[in-house]
């Protein structure tokens, strides 16, 4: 007898407030981005299903047994053909708050954590970050703003993960944590090369103190430079002022970080695979056996860094979609700062 090749049927649970619902949903769609975007589900139900969930209750998607989703109702809409619920996750709370707060003699971590406490968001792992004489998180800017400003400065990325913590963390995109193959798991992958003008990263501060806890760091300086001006800005050589950043290394760190960003985004991908619930934001794949004639390399099949993910489910079947960003040994973060190091003032 042949063996079946019938593809294994997930098992979703949405719990909306009280109610936990299996058999009856249509749809679920869960999109998962870092910051500034925010995690997204939509649930569809039929029209007649007795739907109490209203905004503000709880909310949980699971997909084998297993967290995908923790957040919060924000809308219930009740139609002819479905009721669709929508479900933000923890960065929600951090997009719905405008914080008005003045940090001294703190980290980006620090503060990082800090909103989120104020938001009512638990954290998980949140690397501490550029070092700051002070940081203003004024309310121009939501704290979901402020968080990813900070930890891009950082050369981290922030998310929420499968439990409802905040998570703001440097990629380390060097090994793979999964491995995914094309005809198995891997159903489609379209690989994206973009032009590279842009040579150099240059982050200003308002200060150029050597360390933050001295007074020059709270005294603008005429030259950030020291007379060591770097070349730009002009078309190849990009500029950021960033009057937070109140030392060189700091400084450096954001220059730095900001040209990983950017090489990293020359090269991505799409992939859509069968569902992949584990996949989220943060996570490092390695696509293996590409049918020829075979991508070039780099990045070929990665690894990647995946920074938007979506899974969805319906009578039609079960898909993870995603976006890639080129990783690999070249776009180590170790490496970036060090890099950082030896050039404090370009970022290079």
């Amino acid at each position: 007898m042949a063996a079946s090749t019938r593809i294994p049927v997930p098992v979703c649970e949405v719990t909306l407030g009280a109610q936990r619902w299996t058999g009856q949903l249509l749809t679920v769609e869960i999109a998962l981005a870092s910051a500034p975007l925010v995690g997204v589900a939509t649930v569809r139900l039929p029209p007649a299903a007795a739907v109490s969930a209203v905004p503000s209750d709880s909310a949980t998607v699971t997909i084998d047994g297993a967290d995908v989703m923790r957040g919060t109702v924000t809308a219930v809409r009740r139609g002819l053909h479905a009721i669709t619920v929508t479900v933000l996750d923890a960065a929600g709370a951090l997009a719905r708050s405008r914080p008005a707060t003045t940090y001294e003699k703190t980290d980006a971590g620090t503060v990082i954590r800090a909103l989120a406490g104020d938001a009512g968001v638990p954290t998980g792992d949140v690397a501490d970050g550029v070092g700051l004489a002070w940081y203003a998180a004024d309310p121009s800017r939501t704290a979901l703003e402020h968080v990813a400003r900070l930890a891009a400065w950082s050369g981290a990325t922030a998310y929420a993960d499968a439990g409802g913590s905040l998570v703001a963390t440097v990629i380390g995109a060097t090994e793979p944590q999964t491995a995914l193959r094309y005809g198995r798991e891997v159903l489609s992958h379209t690989q994206v090369a973009r032009s590279s003008e842009v040579e150099a990263f240059t982050v200003a501060g308002e200060a150029g103190a050597g360390d933050g806890g001295v007074p020059e760091a709270l005294r603008p300086t005429s030259d950030f430079f020291a007379g060591n001006r770097p070349a730009g800005p002009d078309g190849v050589h990009r500029w950021g002022f960033a009057p937070a950043l109140r030392t060189t290394t700091a400084a450096a760190t954001a220059g730095a970080a900001a040209r990983r960003r950017y090489v990293a985004g020359r090269d991505t991908a799409r992939l859509t695979a069968w569902l992949q619930p584990s996949l989220r934001p943060g996570s490092v794949i390695q696509i293996a056996d590409l049918p020829d004639p075979p991508l070039p390399d780099p990045p070929g099949g990665g690894p990647y860094w995946l920074d938007r993910v979506t899974h969805r489910i319906s009578a039609r079947g079960a898909v993870t979609t995603a976006r890639l960003v080129r990783g690999g040994p070249a776009l180590d973060p170790l490496a970036a700062a060090a890099g950082a190091a030896a050039g404090l003032l370009t970022g290079m």
